[in-house]
């Protein structure tokens, strides 16, 4: 019984990661946003930038403006097993067209 407690636990800490990326979006007043982007797994920072893009698509449906404000923010993926080596957070502020 033990054994199988600690297959689950370790089923569900490895799959934490499937859920990448974790994409965040609050609005911040009429038509702009702040969005979050976090990875467990980057390649690099336009990877990051990329996903904020498409964030903010899907938060402006008449089209998002330019970035602004991007800054990297500490990640929360993070692992027992170090399954999350390379994450990698980014924020930024968009007002929609």
């Amino acid at each position: 019984m033990r054994r199988l407690g600690a297959a689950a636990t370790l089923l569900l800490l490895l799959t934490a990661c499937r859920t990448d990326p974790a994409l965040h979006g609050q609005r911040i007043g009429p038509g702009q946003y702040r969005l979050t982007v976090d990875r467990c797994h980057v390649i690099d920072r336009e990877q990051l930038q990329r996903d904020l893009r498409g964030l903010a698509g899907k938060k402006c449906p008449d089209g998002a403006g330019e970035l602004e404000t991007i800054h990297s923010i500490p990640s929360r993926q993070g692992s027992l097993f170090g399954e999350c080596l390379r994450s990698g957070a980014l924020r930024a502020e968009v007002t929609c067209r």
